[in-house]
């Protein structure tokens, strides 16, 4: 079970790389449906930070919606 640094229990969702390879997770916390951002460092684990990197590893990617415009072309 993964936790935040305040104990509350975690369902891990995805993850996301900066460019200079910084890794965030997003979680939900147990009964809400609002996500959350952690540091993985910030996270807890029943069996230490073996299963916290293990947990991470197998995350998908967060996707972004890709907000981009057209223009309209000027006659």
């Amino acid at each position: 079970m993964i936790y935040s640094k305040f104990g509350t229990a975690l369902s891990l969702v995805s993850k996301t790389t900066s460019a200079s390879g910084a890794v965030s997770v997003q979680a939900t916390v147990e009964g809400t449906a609002d996500t959350h951002e952690y540091n993985p460092a910030d996270l807890k684990a029943d069996d230490g930070l073996a299963e916290i990197n293990a947990a991470v590893a197998k995350l998908p990617l967060k996707v972004f919606d890709n907000k981009s415009t057209r223009r309209a072309k000027r006659l």
